[in-house]
């Protein structure tokens, strides 16, 4: 990710990149002690943050820069459980694009391609105030 956009979580998150195309995204997350829920496995909430993370990185590059895109609702089915070890890759599809508001729909996947989560963003596009209160 570029500085432009960076964000407090980001590095404990360890995303190591998100690309962004028309309609979709993809990203990978590299998994370390940080995502683990103490018994050795990926964090439910880490999985979530990363989804909000990347949709609300994607939203950022489709909107104009007077605007700012804000997690709304955030909804995640875990479909199976993941040991803290390699990393996760998210990919993502634009399923709506209005004036206020984007959803994005990210499945994430283990290193053998085996699907963890799928986890629906939508972000409020909100005009961003210069003093940001």
């Amino acid at each position: 990710m570029d500085g432009e956009y960076k964000m407090n979580l980001i590095e404990g998150l360890n995303i190591e990149y998100i690309h962004v195309y028309e309609n979709t995204l993809e990203a990978k997350m590299n998994l370390t002690d940080f995502h683990d829920q103490t018994f050795g496995y990926l964090h439910g909430g880490a999985t979530i943050a990363f989804g909000e993370t990347i949709a609300g990185y994607a939203s950022i590059r489709k909107i104009n820069k007077d605007q700012a895109a804000v997690g709304q609702s955030i909804t995640a089915n875990h479909m199976k459980a993941k040991k803290i070890e390699g990393y996760i890759i998210a990919k993502g599809r634009l399923l709506h694009m209005g004036k206020i508001s984007h959803v994005w729909n990210i499945e994430m996947f283990d290193e053998n391609n085996i699907l963890i989560s799928c986890v629906t963003v939508t972000n409020a596009i909100i005009k961003q105030n210069k003093d940001n209160s």
